[in-house]
């Protein structure tokens, strides 16, 4: 990201880019900056085009073509497909670009074993855009806090995290709703987080899951409802209560074999102080019983795509099973 923001800072530019990565945000951002630093305003030596039905023909054509009264000529491509399977000729195309070109991919699907993934390799720049680790997360906010003159307290602040989806599209949507709802107290506080911020259906499962391992039935029937009102459907609702048994599973045997929180969060990809949250919940079971339950739940998920279970009936009788 350092070299992406120092092109887009400086001004100068490589002949071409690929950018992609899990965190669409990142890739969404960079892909916007990077064509706007390279284009400006310039409309007739700009183009952008989506999607898989794309001519080599026409993108040599514009790319060999001299800028009319500017420095480059700035092509911007996205989710074309051609770095997961082979495209022939994309990549003799890409070795030969002249100096007056800039071309930027931005793709959800890249095979690095591509001629064409190779070639833009050797010639430009491929940023890997993955979710930042906790620390990056945490500074990005704070700076958007900052920026707004607020001031946040420790519990408010680990509660953003605790409850709002991870993705930092998400993350930025609800942060904006909250800081413009303290802009004129000044401050943010735990209470304003609970308000504000829209808990995610990852959360609402976990909280689920902590109903369910006290035998909690009714309070987990309703927050699945709850759920069911929010147009969650009920398939990914059982595949989440699966994810959280899964990972809940794997960290208790982890725990068991002496690894720390830090290499148990890592291992999962998980924020550290949220893999110590589903630890917790965790240990109201036992790794036998999570198993048990994660095994229910993907019969479960077996019967309904066999046709032989409705899907709204999955998560009650999961549910029922786990507590009764």
């Amino acid at each position: 990201m350092k070299r992406l923001a120092g092109d887009i800072k400086i001004r100068t530019f490589a002949p071409v880019y690929l950018l992609y990565g899990d965190e669409d945000y990142l890739v969404s951002q960079y892909k916007n900056r990077l064509y706007k630093a390279a284009s400006g305003d310039d409309t007739m030596n700009a183009w952008s085009l989506s999607g898989k039905d794309i001519e080599l023909s026409k993108l040599r054509d514009f790319t060999d073509t001299l800028p009319f009264f500017a420095e480059r000529r700035v092509l911007l491509l996205e989710d074309t497909g051609l770095f997961s399977s082979a495209s022939e000729g994309f990549d003799r195309w890409i070795e030969t670009l002249p100096e007056t070109a800039c071309v930027i991919f931005s793709e959800k699907e890249v095979d690095k074993r591509t001629r064409l993934y190779k070639a833009v390799q050797k010639k430009g720049y491929i940023a890997e855009l993955n979710h930042p680790d906790e620390r990056m997360l945490s500074d990005w906010v704070l700076k958007k806090i900052g920026a707004r003159k607020l001031s946040v307290t420790k519990d408010a602040f680990r509660r953003f995290f605790e409850i709002c989806d991870p993705s930092m599209q998400s993350m930025e949507n609800e942060l904006q709703k909250l800081l413009d709802y303290c802009a004129e107290k000044g401050s943010i506080t735990a209470e304003d987080v609970d308000l504000i911020v829209t808990r995610s259906p990852e959360n609402r499962v976990f909280d689920m899951i902590a109903k369910l391992s006290s035998g909690q039935r009714v309070e987990s029937l309703d927050l699945y409802y709850d759920l069911l009102s929010l147009r969650e459907p009920p398939m990914r609702i059982l595949y989440l209560i699966s994810r959280q048994l899964n990972q809940m599973m794997l960290l208790r045997t982890m725990e068991r074999d002496g690894r720390s929180r830090d290499e148990m969060a890592a291992s999962l990809k998980l924020r550290p102080y949220i893999a110590g949250k589903i630890l917790q919940e965790a240990s109201r079971f036992s790794v036998e019983s999570l198993h048990a339950f994660l095994k229910e739940a993907l019969d479960l998920e077996l019967a309904v795509k066999s046709g032989d279970l409705q899907e709204n009936m999955s998560v009650e009788m999961l549910i029922f099973r786990m507590t009764a």
